[in-house]
């Protein structure tokens, strides 16, 4: 390996090389979205956690990881100003397309590293599902914080779980840990929904739920946009939880590389 762990900044030989010496050769693609987090946090906040996570498990499991892919399925926020949204078809055909041209390069792992939590899950999912069929020799998996870090998030959440977490306590600490500048402590409020007798805001709770698709809405009068309590964040939660979370998927790419996942 080079100095960098980023595709983008090597050239093709240098990868012809990680290829041609990796017994089987990773490579991650993070992908993220471009939305309303509330009046606290920027509209980046789903594409630096996707590739700020994918660069440091890069590091962690010394693979290769791509170029952030910063768009999403965000069709349920076009009600604020700024988010930028993809169809769910668009980005299956996008990842779709990734996953094509990289394992015909001949890497036998790609792993998915999603910041959008689950709104891109399906797409995900879906993408992964039409590439197995059609290239066999390549293994696909994806890392979504709410999956991989469901014990963590638990152990270290402070708010109720049913506050929710979008732009709440853990994506706020995300930013107070990488991107302090960034955010607004003064707009730090407490915002909540209901989600109905069979919905639920615990994102990282097996209760029992009834399963909705995201649609597009107009925010309702003195909607902020986020859902959860910032007030509860901090850096080092968000410090703690990023780095339980890489080499959580560390372990996982080290897996997989041996045969054993």
């Amino acid at each position: 390996m080079t100095d960098t762990h980023r595709l983008e900044e090597l050239p093709w030989p240098a990868v012809e090389q990680y290829l041609t010496e990796r017994e089987s050769p990773t490579v991650i693609v993070p992908i993220g979205s471009t939305e309303q987090h509330g009046p606290h946090l920027p509209l980046a906040v789903d594409a630096f956690q996707a590739r700020d996570l994918a660069e440091e498990i890069a590091v962690a499991a010394d693979v290769l990881t791509a170029p952030l892919i910063p768009y999403g399925d965000a069709n349920h926020h076009l009600g604020f100003p700024g988010t930028i949204s993809l169809s769910t078809e668009t980005v299956v055909s996008v990842l779709t397309d990734v996953y094509a041209s990289l394992a015909g390069h001949g890497f036998e792992n790609v792993v998915t590293v999603n910041g959008h939590r689950i709104a891109n899950l399906p797409a995900i999912e879906t993408a992964m599902q039409k590439s197995a069929a059609q290239h066999p020799d390549t293994s696909f998996a994806a890392i979504d914080p709410l999956r991989l870090g469901i014990s963590v998030h638990e152990r270290l959440r402070d708010g109720d779980p049913e506050d929710g977490m979008h732009g709440g306590e853990f994506e706020t600490s995300f930013m107070l840990a990488r991107y302090p500048e960034l955010v607004d402590e003064d707009a730090f409020e407490k915002e909540t929904a209901d989600p109905g007798p069979y919905g639920t805001l615990n994102l990282v709770g097996n209760d029992d739920r009834v399963l909705t698709p995201s649609t597009a809405h107009s925010p309702e009068e003195g909607d902020l946009g986020h859902v959860g309590d910032p007030t509860l964040a901090s850096a080092g939660k968000g410090d703690a939880l990023w780095a339980e979370l890489v080499a959580s998927a560390a372990d996982y790419i080290e897996a997989i590389e041996g045969g054993e996942a």
